[in-house]
């Protein structure tokens, strides 16, 4: 639940950033969208008591942002 919640604001910034960045700056907000959404794992499991399954929540979240946000660069650089 927490990768898709992840995953879904993922998307949403990086659809926010498309409508409102050009150039480089779109790519820069794209970096920082991949960054956040790792953080946020890295932070949720340092704050729990649990520390299960932390590295293939990891793996998972920047598959899927990478994905996302490749799928973005494309439409980006196709329009």
């Amino acid at each position: 639940m927490q990768i898709s919640l992840i995953w879904t604001a993922v998307l949403i910034a990086a659809l926010w950033a498309q409508a409102t960045y050009s150039d480089d700056r779109l790519y820069n907000a794209f970096a920082a969208i991949a960054g956040a959404a790792i953080a946020v794992v890295s932070l949720g499991h340092l704050l729990s008591k649990e520390a299960k399954d932390t590295v293939r929540q990891q793996v998972y979240v920047s598959a899927g942002t990478v994905a996302i946000l490749g799928v973005m660069t494309v439409i980006a650089l196709g329009s």
